[in-house]
């Protein structure tokens, strides 16, 4: 059993939700007992083979691996030369900060699925600088309790590294050789409707309206997005709307009142319905709960 002054070493906490650490077995163990985490390791010397759902991958040095919670890691193997950097990110922390980013990217949907095709990515040369310096302000900050706004900084740069991340995405995606019509017409139809959803922003929040401006039933609709996403669209449409209300709840000074007429609710009645039915509690309370937390 390690030492505390060891596992302090080897895991950084940077909050309740982000746990930065050098220790492979440590963060595996976590995210395989959680069930709620997403992994990144960052291989910088030797060789880690891994199996995700099913499936071998091999890192070597400057390799980044990136695993959704929702994917299952089996067995694993390293040289014994190997050295990486891991990152745990717990579900709920990471939608919410994934959504502050890719909310003006309307490529977002390709990017996805692209990771879920190729979860290894090798870093150039300017990568690697960038994860040098993205792991040393994660050092700097781990510990700042200076002020409230500690809190604010670290999730700067966590928005920072993924903002960074989907760019690469981004020339990795210009670089495959797929084209649009070797696409099956269902991801096209999703992808044309992910773009509508990012466009709107949570204001549009039925099917129908959705469907008519693609041509298609909102029942065909739905039977995409569930085959695509395991949601209906109704559900993938209160996802993005649900995020966008966090968003202007904890990152906005605006008024509930002032969010409703932004997303353009009937009635403040129904808005703070919606909220309590998807939130679990008023949008006070999540405004006040949300703030107390990135405080401490």
């Amino acid at each position: 059993m390690q030492s505390e002054t060891q596992t302090e070493k080897n895991a950084l906490m940077l909050n309740q939700d982000i746990i930065v650490s050098d220790n492979l077995d440590e963060l595996l163990q976590r995210f395989s007992n959680e069930n709620d985490c997403s992994l990144i390791i960052y291989c910088t010397e030797g060789k880690l083979q891994i199996e995700i759902n099913e499936q071998q991958y091999l890192l070597r040095p400057h390799d980044l691996l990136l695993c959704r919670s929702d994917l299952i890691i089996g067995n694993y193997m390293h040289s014994p030369d190997m050295k990486c950097g891991a990152v745990a990110v717990r579900k709920h922390a990471l939608d919410d900060i994934f959504y502050l980013c890719v909310r003006e990217d309307t490529k977002w949907w390709e990017k996805s699925k692209y990771i879920l095709q190729h979860p290894v990515i090798h870093m150039d040369e300017r990568q690697q600088e960038l994860i040098q310096l993205f792991n040393r302000m994660f050092q700097l900050y781990r510990e700042d309790t200076r002020s409230g706004l500690s809190e604010n900084i670290r999730r700067i740069f966590a928005q920072a590294a993924i903002y960074e991340l989907l760019c690469w995405l981004e020339e990795s995606i210009e670089q495959t050789p797929e084209t649009e019509h070797k696409q099956g017409r269902q991801e096209i139809l999703f992808r044309d409707f992910a773009r509508l959803l990012q466009e709107n922003k949570g204001r549009q929040r039925e099917v129908r309206w959705y469907a008519d401006r693609l041509a298609v039933t909102p029942k065909y609709l739905s039977v995409v997005c569930n085959t695509v996403t395991g949601k209906s669209a109704q559900g993938v449409i209160n996802d993005l709307t649900v995020q966008e209300i966090k968003r202007l709840l904890l990152r906005t000074d605006m008024s509930v009142k002032e969010i409703c007429v932004e997303l353009d609710f009937v009635s403040l009645s129904f808005f703070c319905k919606y909220v309590k039915r998807h939130l679990g509690m008023t949008a006070h309370q999540y405004r006040s709960s949300g703030r107390t937390h990135s405080t401490k």
